[in-house]
């Protein structure tokens, strides 16, 4: 089929304002704005629904034409990037939220539903889907659950996975599926929810999804600098020896909190700090969070000089808050970044810490790390050098990322802990996955995708 005739299918499907061809108007939906890294597709599609993603879907299978999906498009994996080969189905559309049950305490939301508004809507009913994710502004819920997304709060709740009841998936042929019930408890057959999640929009196209929800709590929050990073990680280490049980236990290094701080035009109280740390802790009453701030208090007193910062209500703890959350905005204000997701022990977070400074300073690269150092993952934004040829960069960048990754899987940890693989990181899962593993990951690829159409070029480096 001609191109023309292909969109103008399209076209009768979604209507001609939302099938954009034209690359000035659909820049924002193709670029990578972590890396600047720009898709090339045949066309956007801005489908409104279910059926017309499951219209579009059919068309492209029949056609054997490509399909890369976007959600938020706030990634750094490169996970919607395309080819000419391809269209690329935006979700922004699909942005209704359909259920809040109070009783079995669930969310049905489409997957184009931004985050923050999602969270907003349980708030208004003193709920909340328990991850406090920093692009929760810019993210939507579907890619969320497609790369399995963590936040602060996955040092008690876990990574969204853990969340996930059920899933409304259009498969590569345009199959609409339910993956499961919107029951907590399901030991029935397979578990095809789990699959799909983390999956990376290469078996189906999550349409909605349905999450367990929790009562909210009332939250405290502590922010401590730290003169050097030694002192950070015996800390971390005394924290879990002491028995402390917080909701969330960050990390920015110092060249993070420069940035972010500068972006922001505060001034850092302590000029000679090598990292701060937010600690926060939740439950249903305030006495018991004063309780534990107070013991907490006493601890880092043993590891740092430095006057702490102390949130005791939503205010202040988000005015504390917002310089770990605006880190993301930060970086990519200051330019192009390649991104790494290592995520360690956390007892060997130390170790990883210092291989990242070591590398990145040994091979001239600027960088910022910023950690969820509670359960050892650790996010480092290599930043483009425009002073130093193209050529070295490339060579600097691929000897960093190929160390770093080699130093995380030899400590037994993984490449990515929340980020996912997508376009970038394929080469370093092959190399560094079992090869086993690859083979049976690509034999499920086949089994929902035999034409190999959805996010082709997510995860593998061959096809399936």
């Amino acid at each position: 089929m001609e191109a023309s005739t292909f969109v103008e299918n399209l076209i009768s499907i979604v209507g001609e304002y939302y099938v954009l061809t034209n690359t000035n108007d659909f820049y924002t939906y193709v670029t990578d704005h972590s890396t600047g890294t720009k898709g090339t597709p045949l066309c956007v599609v801005r489908p409104s629904s279910t059926a017309e993603i499951s219209m579009i879907a059919k068309l492209c299978n029949e056609h054997t034409v490509g399909i890369a999906i976007r959600a938020g498009g706030s990634g750094v994996s490169g996970g919607f990037l395309s080819g000419n080969d391809s269209i690329l189905i935006s979700l922004d559309r699909l942005d209704r939220i359909i259920e809040i049950n109070e009783i079995d305490r669930y969310i049905i939301a489409e997957a184009g539903v931004v985050t923050q508004n999602l969270q907003d809507a349980l708030h208004n009913k003193g709920l909340c889907f328990p991850q406090n994710i920093s692009s929760a502004k810019l993210s939507c819920i579907g890619g969320n659950v497609a790369v399995s997304s963590g936040s602060p709060k996955s040092l008690k709740y876990g990574s969204t996975k853990k969340y996930v009841l059920n899933l409304e998936v259009v498969l590569p042929n345009g199959e609409v599926i339910w993956t499961g019930k919107n029951i907590k408890k399901n030991a029935t057959g397979y578990n095809l929810t789990q699959l799909f999640v983390g999956s990376e929009g290469t078996l189906g196209i999550i349409t909605k999804v349905v999450l367990e929800i929790v009562p909210l709590k009332k939250e405290a929050l502590i922010l401590a600098p730290f003169k050097s990073s030694e002192e950070i990680f015996s800390f971390v280490k005394a924290f879990f020896m002491h028995g402390f049980d917080a909701s969330s236990l960050e990390f920015l290094d110092k060249n993070a909190a420069e940035l972010v701080f500068n972006y922001l035009n505060k001034k850092i109280t302590e000029e000679s700090i090598e990292g701060m740390i937010w600690v926060e802790f939740e439950s249903s009453h305030e006495q018991d969070n004063m309780v534990k701030m107070e013991a907490l208090y006493e601890l880092i007193k043993s590891y740092t000089p430095y006057e702490m910062l102390i949130g005791q209500n939503p205010k202040e703890n988000e005015k504390l808050w917002r310089y770990r959350k605006k880190i993301g905005e930060a970086a990519i204000n200051k330019g192009f970044f390649h991104d790494l997701d290592l995520v360690v022990q956390r007892s060997k977070g130390a170790e990883i810490y210092k291989k990242i400074e070591y590398v990145c300073n040994s091979l001239d690269l600027e960088f910022i790390v910023v950690g969820h150092i509670g359960d050892g993952n650790f996010h480092v934004n290599i930043f483009r050098d425009p002073n130093m040829s193209d050529n070295r960069w490339q060579a600097n960048i691929k000897l960093c990322v190929s160390t770093l990754l080699k130093e995380t899987v030899k400590l037994g940890g993984e490449i990515s802990g929340e980020h996912g693989i997508g376009s970038y990181n394929k080469t370093y899962f092959e190399e560094f996955t079992a090869e086993q593993n690859i083979k049976i990951m690509k034999g499920i690829k086949k089994v929902f995708d035999p034409k190999h159409l959805l996010n082709t070029n997510n995860i593998f480096i061959k096809k399936p």
